[in-house]
């Protein structure tokens, strides 16, 4: 077998296993040389003949030649198996195996372990080549456009769907700077980002992620555009589909009866009976006026929820401002728990209608049960809990508890819980609505950062139950 040449080489990987061999072997002669004297001296003394010790002397020279190349041959031809394991691991061919004869001699085990090395190569080699092949085709399979630049801002890699974004084929824009190819602005964009930007194909809001890591020594980087406009688009189609829905109905609600009681005083004004007739429009003007207050308070509720006025952030006491929230309901007193001082930073007057409203929900909950209210607050990192638990009736059986203007209560205005999101979600806070799991009633949780800035993920979750009556 005639093994490939290394190109800074000039004989094969076999002459040099030969020539390992004889050297191996006139060492082995050389180091004997010594014995056969010794022995030769020895017969010397015995008085033979100048032939006998000549005869003694060449037999035990050539004897020492064939155990010396008998031994150096086997340890050749392991380190040349060994050798020959290198170099095809050195060209990245790890399909060669050596042959390990039975025995304890050790430097088969030699072989062995480079047996063994190379398996364990091999493997990982196929698990990078799987893994690689994995992630290609999971990037030509995402809707997202993935662009990869390398150090020098050339692209080196487009799924299909940045292909489509750009309106180019790979051949013609792989190897190109990004620069020439109008791409600087979105792929030079920070990690997070929400850009507006303009491709030859499509038009709208887009948000970046990136990604750095190293390859071969040189620096990549992965940019992940992902279209926004199609979310925002269907996000804002189902809010005005709400929008209307909701509307649609509270005026209907009030323009019905209006509509109904004046064609009815307009026939009443026929009326002969005086008295009749004055009763029958007190009580019609009665019904318009109520109907136009609710229309009113409707529509004042929706312009508070579209005109929340800036934050007007400083440091205040919340344990104390809470003790105040807690004095101002009359109708049940509320259990305060929480002790420890908190100072928080934010907007006082806000935050206030956010925990009257759900102080509120609380106490409307346990009205006409023995049950009570209970607040406490505590600290978790940088952030401050507070909770407000109660024994009533429980939640209701719906989503809706923070869409606006949904209530399950006869007077209720539907903002209440609304406007509470809203400001918390304004604190970069969270808010939570959930049954209790010690007892019927519900608990209420708000999370929020006690200095601006402070990390957090503003995230709703609102707990389903199997009872009514907890929204407002």
């Amino acid at each position: 077998m005639t093994f490939r040449q290394h190109p800074r080489e000039t004989t094969t990987v076999r002459d040099r296993s030969v020539t390992l061999r004889i050297d191996a072997a006139l060492w082995a002669g050389i180091f004997a040389t010594p014995l056969v004297a010794g022995g030769t001296l020895v017969v010397f003394l015995d008085g033979l003949s100048v032939g006998a010790r000549g005869s003694i002397f060449g037999a035990g020279f050539c004897l020492s030649l064939l155990v010396g190349w008998i031994g150096g041959s086997r340890l050749v031809t392991t380190l040349g198996t060994v050798l020959d394991l290198l170099f095809a691991i050195r060209e990245g061919d790890y399909s060669m195996r050596g042959r390990v004869r039975p025995g304890r001699d050790p430097l088969q085990g030699l072989i062995a372990d480079m047996n063994l090395l190379t398996d364990d190569l091999r493997g990982g080699r196929r698990k990078r080549t799987e893994t690689s092949r994995f992630l290609g085709k999971t990037l030509v399979a995402l809707h997202s456009a993935v662009f990869v630049v390398d150090e020098k801002g050339h692209l080196t890699f487009i799924n299909s769907a940045a292909r489509r974004l750009i309106g180019a084929e790979r051949a013609a824009v792989v190897g190109r700077d990004v620069t020439s190819l109008g791409l600087a602005e979105p792929l030079g964009a920070a990690d997070g980002a929400i850009l507006t930007h303009r491709f030859s194909s499509a038009n709208g809001r887009w948000a970046v992620r990136r990604a750095v890591w190293y390859s071969e020594g040189r620096e990549h980087t992965m940019v992940i555009l992902h279209d926004l406009s199609a979310a925002l688009s269907e996000e804002e189609r189902r809010a005005w589909q709400r929008l209307i829905r909701v509307l649609s109905h509270e005026l209907n609600n009030s323009l019905a009866p209006i509509g109904s009681l004046a064609g009815s005083l307009s026939a009443l004004l026929d009326a002969q009976d005086r008295t009749t007739l004055d009763e029958e429009l007190r009580l019609g003007l009665e019904v318009i006026g109520r109907r136009a207050h609710s229309l009113t308070r409707f529509l004042s509720g929706y312009g508070r929820l579209a005109r929340l006025p800036p934050l007007q952030r400083h440091p205040f006491r919340l344990d104390v401002a809470l003790r105040r929230f807690a004095l101002l309901e009359q109708r049940k007193p509320i259990d305060i728990n929480g002790g420890e001082p908190i100072t928080l930073d934010g907007d006082e007057d806000q935050l206030g209608q956010a925990f009257i409203n759900l102080l509120r929900n609380a106490v409307e909950a346990t009205l006409g049960t023995d049950g009570g209210v209970r607040v406490d607050w505590g600290t978790e990192g940088d952030h401050v809990r507070v909770t407000i638990e109660d024994d009533g009736i429980g939640l209701p059986p719906s989503d809706g508890i923070f869409v606006p203007f949904f209530t399950t209560k006869p007077e209720g205005s539907g903002i209440g819980l609304t406007l509470t999101r809203l400001i918390v979600e304004a604190h970069a806070g969270t808010v939570e609505l959930a049954a209790r799991c010690d007892g019927r009633g519900a608990v209420a949780t708000v999370r929020l950062p006690m200095r601006p800035g402070a990390d957090d993920t503003v995230r709703f979750r609102t707990a389903k139950a199997t009872e009514t009556g907890h929204a407002g």
